[in-house]
């Protein structure tokens, strides 16, 4: 970024003003679209898409902690969402989000591990959540949280039956697939701070953009789920940041994370309805919706038995329309054929312009050509010419 696009963007945020016409704490558009698959999830915030996978697979457990299973977080920055990222090299921006992540929902307990456990210091689920960000338009941290959280509530693992040391996982064919045990659901929000040079004032913007990310001097990504309650405190770069800042920002963080978790509950329960019913659903059909041939309106049937009685009905209450009688005429004018249709009741008039027969002129008196110009001659004037001049004689010339 330029010295100049630096500087406008800085003094712009100074005077509460965004490139996206939001404030300081407005945050952006969220949509939450789910796949086909259990676990699959596609979460746009803004213009930053994310998309979120979970898998899971029956591993062994850590010596550590063997009777909890095994939750993976794996983001994956490929040049795809923004070409400053590498193809297959994480980027410290790919593992400081993964790390974010791990935090949020592993320190938080929002994900019950011990629920994933088989048998005990031997078999225990292993869930993978794999995310891949499609388009890299700032706060990549809090569209990674929403899709996380919604895949892993979406997500139904395999059902297991154990019979002695035997472990069967059953497919989802012949038995119903098992939620995970989601306790709760924390929701991270990023915060850019920005101070001027000679002040001691922080400016904190939430969500900020990608060119936002880029001149901002420090950032705090704050979890919070939706009992108000801080799962999660990330801070980074060069800004103090004092007690009554971190307890603002918290606070704006609480209202916003109520507010997404009512909207991933509102998605899962619309998704849900559309498993039951058998409606389109998934990546395409929310594709289809937003397309101009589309049309959105619900399916209506009409009943067309009682439609030749209600005509019928309609025609005999109408009054009839008064008909006369007319006559045709088919004849030439000038050189285009033509058709009169005249009414008995209108009287005819002679056309002034059609060209008398010649077979009904008579000839009564001929006149020559003198005649006529003598006809003409309404006056005379006769004009005489004197004889005598007039004549002036110059005598003296002053």
């Amino acid at each position: 970024m330029s010295t100049c696009e630096r500087s406008f963007l800085l003094e712009g945020l100074w005077e509460g003003k965004r490139l996206d016409g939001r404030g300081w704490t407005d945050t952006r558009d969220l949509e939450i679209t789910f796949g086909t698959d259990w676990g699959s999830c596609q979460v746009t915030l803004g213009k930053t898409r994310v998309l979120a996978q979970v898998s899971s697979q029956v591993t062994e457990p850590r010596l550590a902690r063997p009777n909890e299973g095994i939750l993976l977080v794996n983001v994956e920055l490929s040049p795809i969402a923004a070409p400053k990222f590498e193809a297959g090299r994480m980027s410290d921006e790919g593992v400081e989000i993964s790390r974010t992540l791990e935090r949020c929902l592993k320190e938080s307990r929002c994900l019950d591990l011990e629920s994933l456990c088989i048998i005990s210091e031997e078999k225990v689920w292993t869930v993978r959540l794999d995310l891949h960000v499609l388009c890299h338009e700032g706060s990549l941290a809090d569209a990674c949280s929403v899709a996380g959280l919604a895949a892993l509530a979406h997500f139904r693992r395999p059902d297991v039956t154990l019979k002695g040391d035997l472990v069967t996982v059953h497919p989802i064919t012949e038995r119903d697939p098992v939620p995970l045990a989601v306790h709760h659901h924390p929701v991270t929000t990023t915060f850019a701070m920005f101070q001027m040079p000679g002040s001691t004032e922080t400016l904190t913007v939430c969500e900020p953009g990608r060119l936002e990310e880029d001149v901002m001097m420090g950032k705090m990504v704050i979890g919070v789920n939706a009992y108000r309650e801080i799962c999660t405190l990330h801070l980074a770069g060069q800004v103090l940041v004092d007690k009554g800042l971190v307890t603002r920002l918290s606070a704006i963080a609480a209202e916003k994370a109520k507010k997404t978790v009512t909207k991933i509950k509102t998605a899962l329960a619309k998704e849900e309805e559309l498993r039951k019913c058998g409606a389109p659903r998934g990546f395409a059909a929310s594709l289809r919706k937003h397309s101009i041939l589309q049309n959105s309106q619900l399916r209506k049937e009409f009943d067309f038995t009682d439609v030749a009685k209600e005509a019928k009905a309609v025609i005999l209450r109408t009054d009839q329309s008064e008909t006369s009688e007319v006559q045709v005429k088919v004849g030439e004018k000038g050189t285009k054929d033509f058709v009169e249709v005249v009414p008995n009741t209108m009287e005819l008039d002679d056309d002034s312009d059609e060209a008398e027969d010649p077979e009904d002129v008579e000839i009564t008196a001929e006149k020559s050509r003198a005649e006529v110009l003598e006809e003409k001659v309404t006056e005379r004037i006769d004009l005489e010419d004197s004889e005598e001049e007039d004549t002036v004689t110059l005598t003296k010339i002053t």
